[in-house]
């Protein structure tokens, strides 16, 4: 196991020997000191490390298992583009765009097999994809700026699922260095060919923002992103809106879509998603100590509001800690409460689910009901409270309570609900 670090001497001859292009790149060698396979990048967990070398370990698929085989059988067109692919995934380019041409040579038609390209779940033939990935090589400046090969791709297959990546691949010239004209002629095509997606209309309104002009085309974009992104704004999306808003000298519009008010929005929807995801996790018993440090993130984002409260409560009731169940909502969170109803009806009834600390769930209820007696909810609370304790003649007196100031539609269901509780008082 060796570390090489770019900046040691020792790390920059490996650097240099393996040709390594990107950090971090794990490489396996064999005991000759042969390439065994590599692995470049980094995405957690970092379980997925162990993953990437127990495959290199494996030998499935690895550097030097094709490269023996395209050794018995250079005409293996599988062979030669998963060769291809390795290369590309260290960004050697050069030798990676050499086995795509042969891929090329050896398969015209596109018959050989399929690949399919993750980022973008796009499946395309083995050719197809070998002439996206020289056209991309040449579209990046590699050795100089070429978009023709990418431009020819896009007219060649303008149904194919790598059109997408092909134009985001030109996008970075024409958002950052084409003149005005030519880059507003390109996000105009782009944009015709995929109406409907946010980033493409961020990228072309990024350009304007950064030339300051056309602003009516701007806020034309803006309002269309608004629109799409509706569902889930973005804050990264946002900030350029504001960008946008800002050149217009529109100070509301501004506040509106980059605000305080939308930030909070943005911070109290992350604190639900992540309390959900804590929840479903405790409920299948798995991943219990992400769902611990999610449930904690989402307090710390959300302090004061009781619904996230109560949904940190059950996790905790939920995994045996109800020491800082009751902690975070117990006595003390019901006292500070104690003028309202509806979050004391709220409290009483969680802990009536759990069927604990039902001493507090108890003062908590007739607290309720004292506030807002002529709501029937609140005095079945009070019922069921009392029923947990098995004191059934308080339960069945809330229970009447229930009935009398019950909805005309709900009263049949509380008459039953009295029955209920006698036949059961007459059992014990």
């Amino acid at each position: 196991m060796f570390r090489a670090v770019l900046q040691e001497p020792a790390g920059r001859a490996v650097f240099d020997k393996f040709k390594i292009n990107a950090t971090p790149t794990m490489m396996l060698l064999d005991g000759a000191g042969a390439e065994v396979d590599w692995s470049v990048g980094y995405r957690p967990p970092a379980e997925n490390v162990q993953k990437a070398l127990d495959r290199m370990l494996s030998g499935t698929d690895t550097f030097q298992a094709l490269s023996a085989a395209y050794a018995k059988n250079p005409k293996d067109v599988a062979t030669v583009f998963m060769l291809a692919r390795k290369y590309g995934d260290r960004y050697d380019t050069a030798k990676a765009d050499e086995k795509y041409k042969e891929v090329m040579a050896l398969d015209p038609d596109g018959r050989a097999g399929t690949f399919t390209y993750e980022a973008y779940k796009a499946t395309a033939p083995y050719t197809e994809f070998a002439e996206f990935a020289i056209a991309r090589t040449a579209a990046q400046g590699r050795p100089k700026l070429d978009l023709a090969p990418m431009k020819a791709f896009i007219a060649k297959h303008p149904q194919s699922g790598l059109a997408k990546a092909a134009y985001e691949t030109m996008g970075y010239y024409y958002g950052s260095q084409a003149p005005k004209e030519e880059a507003a002629a390109f996000f105009a095509e782009y944009a015709a060919k995929f109406p409907a997606d946010p980033m493409v209309l961020y990228s072309w309104l990024a350009r304007i923002v950064r030339d300051k002009e056309p602003i009516d085309k701007a806020i034309e974009l803006a309002a269309k992103i608004e629109e799409l992104t509706d569902f889930n704004p973005s804050p990264n999306v946002n900030q350029m809106l504001a960008q946008v808003y800002a050149l217009k000298g529109d100070k509301a519009k501004v506040e509106e879509v980059y605000g305080p008010a939308f930030i909070a929005e943005r911070v109290s929807g992350l604190a639900f998603s992540l309390a959900a995801y804590a929840n479903y996790w405790v409920e299948q018993n798995a991943n219990l100590e992400s769902a611990a440090a999610m449930i904690e993130a989402a307090l710390k984002l959300e302090p004061e509001n009781t619904s996230i409260l109560q949904r940190a409560a059950t996790i905790y009731a939920k995994t045996g800690k109800e020491d800082k169940a009751l902690a975070l909502y117990g006595h003390a969170f019901a006292q500070k409460s104690w003028g309202d109803a509806m979050t004391l009806w709220q409290y009483a009834g969680f802990w009536v689910r759990q069927n604990k600390n039902l001493n507090d769930a108890l003062a908590a209820s007739k607290r309720s009901v004292e506030l807002l007696p002529g709501l029937n909810y609140l005095w079945n609370t009070l019922s069921l409270v009392y029923e947990k304790m098995q004191d059934y003649p308080e339960a069945i007196k809330a229970a009447e309570k229930a009935l009398e100031t019950a909805p005309e539609a709900a009263k049949a269901n509380s008459q039953r609900n009295i029955d209920r509780l006698k036949a059961a008082q007459s059992k014990k």
